[in-house]
């Protein structure tokens, strides 16, 4: 919720957000965070995506609210949203189901644990080389 304070004569206002645990944060910080974070979602991390959603909920759904946060805030849940809807059944169906339901090539082709990434110079360094 956007809302604004000023000074004792009325002459300054400082126009600032309340986050979710009602923290009172400055306009300008709150649009550099809810920018930040959304930006840094796209680089897969979506739980940035959620945090920002969770934040700024309160400004988010007031309709005072600023709209540069809200755009941000709306994107944040659109990519966290899509990244669910993938990222979960794929979740559910290898690592609840497992070898059970998918045949053991396609298993072991989709294990990221049995990834060979010695070509690219990662993983267990030999010491006798």
């Amino acid at each position: 919720m956007t809302r604004d304070r000023g000074d004792a004569e009325g002459l300054e206002q400082d126009a600032v957000v309340e986050s979710i645990d009602y923290e009172v944060i400055p306009l300008p910080k709150a649009r550099m965070i809810a920018k930040r974070m959304f930006f840094a979602g796209c680089f897969f991390l979506p739980l940035l995506w959620a945090s920002n959603i969770w934040l700024f909920w309160p400004d988010f759904r007031s309709p005072r609210g600023d709209p540069v946060i809200k755009k941000y805030t709306k994107w944040s849940t659109i990519g966290f949203v899509i990244v669910t809807v993938i990222f979960l059944p794929w979740l559910i169906l290898y690592a609840a189901a497992g070898q059970e339901i998918l045949s053991a090539n396609v298993y072991n082709a989709l294990d990221a644990a049995s990834l060979d990434l010695s070509q690219y110079g990662l993983g267990i360094i030999d010491p006798n080389n």
